[in-house]
């Protein structure tokens, strides 16, 4: 059982990288600047800031160290991410087999529909692991050691490690309740004239909180996974209908949501103190960081407190009070999360140091274009 104590001092880096917080560059001077550099200085520097990291022996280090020793290592075997499954329009609507065909992603119409979809859903982490609920793994999004993403995560405060680390806590926390609500919502959304879009599933369209009708296929295909009903809605579904079958589709999608939400917040504050959390989350953060606390920064033992779908909200509300009415556990809950921020802070410290040295600053200066 992993059990660390947050009153952890945060590990520095060598002399010449500590420069203070307040003088560190924005996220996006600190890639301008990383981007003026000539390719090889840029993979120096990316490389430079892994070693950082591995020598690192503050709170988050600590904890990705853990997880990485679980998964061995972040050069891990993965199996690549596909693109979502789509639903047979043969198979599910047979009296309109429109068939699905997969929109370019370069293609301009691609880009405003992912926008509209999941605007305001992105975070600032570049992941190049993350874990397919419908799949019940980890999957590969890019290369470990691809430069540009380090060095946009390095600039956020984001370690080499966080996405994988972060997408194996999420692995730990689904216990496999809802696999088959996971499996039904991640098929690919589909529009009327049959377009599929690779990066938007199913999920994230029914809580894209858009107002729009969902194609026939994807709504029976949804009704045939889950319930294994072929009788009651039958295509062409008459619009008077839609209600109901949306209000079916429904029960699956509301308790599924909480369910994968809930451990999407908690692993988000595994080892970041202030992520992007799914939407109701947002004043949460505290909260979450002290089940973490209460659980020793033990998915495990955090897995095992975890309510079933249907009592999620008695759940969160009696262990929030859990953590709200102890003091002794709020403040460790605040080490915890000063720790973590600390974390972010030094990991942009850092490498802004090693842009410093490697004089990328100057470069952009002095108009070089760094190839």
């Amino acid at each position: 059982m992993l059990k660390l104590a947050t009153a952890i001092l945060i590990a520095l880096a060598p002399p010449a990288l500590c420069a203070p917080q307040r003088g560190v560059p924005s996220a996006e001077e600190l890639l301008r600047a990383w981007s003026s550099l000539e390719e090889a200085d840029r993979k120096d520097t990316v490389d430079w800031f892994i070693a950082e990291c591995d020598r690192a022996e503050d709170f988050r280090a600590q904890l990705e160290r853990f997880v990485l020793g679980q998964i061995g290592g972040p050069r891990v075997e993965l199996r690549p991410a596909e693109a979502p499954p789509t639903f047979d329009p043969e198979r599910h609507c047979p009296a309109q087999p429109i068939k699905r065909r997969f929109v370019s992603t370069k293609a301009g119409r691609h880009r405003k529909v992912v926008d509209d979809m999941l605007g305001g859903l992105e975070r600032a982490m570049k992941p190049a692991v993350r874990y397919d609920w419908s799949r019940g793994e980890l999957v590969r999004l890019a290369p470990f050691d691809d430069p540009r993403r380090i060095a946009h995560n390095a600039a956020h405060g984001f370690t080499p490690y966080t996405d994988l680390v972060e997408a194996w806590v999420v692995q730990s926390l689904d216990g496999g309740a809802m696999s088959a609500e996971a499996r039904a919502f991640g098929h690919a959304y589909a529009d009327r004239s049959g377009n599929a879009y690779r990066e938007i599933t199913l999920f994230e369209a029914w809580g894209s909180g858009l107002d729009m009708e969902m194609p026939d296929v994807e709504c029976l295909g949804l009704v045939h996974s889950l319930d294994d009903d072929w009788k009651t809605f039958v295509a062409p579904v008459n619009a008077r209908l839609h209600g109901r079958l949306y209000a079916r589709i429904g029960e699956h999608y509301v308790p599924y949501k909480a369910y994968r939400d809930l451990r999407e917040a908690i692993a988000r504050t595994y080892v970041t103190y202030e992520p992007s959390l799914p939407t109701g989350y947002s004043t949460t953060r505290d909260k979450l960081h002290g089940f973490w606390e209460r659980a020793g920064s033990d998915p495990a033992a955090l897995a095992g407190t975890l309510p079933d779908p249907d009592e999620w909200r008695e759940w969160f509300a009696r262990e929030g009070r859990a953590v709200d009415q102890d003091d002794e556990l709020r403040g460790r809950t605040r080490g915890r999360m000063s720790a973590l921020r600390k974390s972010s802070q030094w990991a942009r410290r850092t490498f802004h140091g090693i842009l410093v040295e490697y004089g990328a600053f100057e470069t952009k200066e002095e108009g070089g274009d760094g190839g």
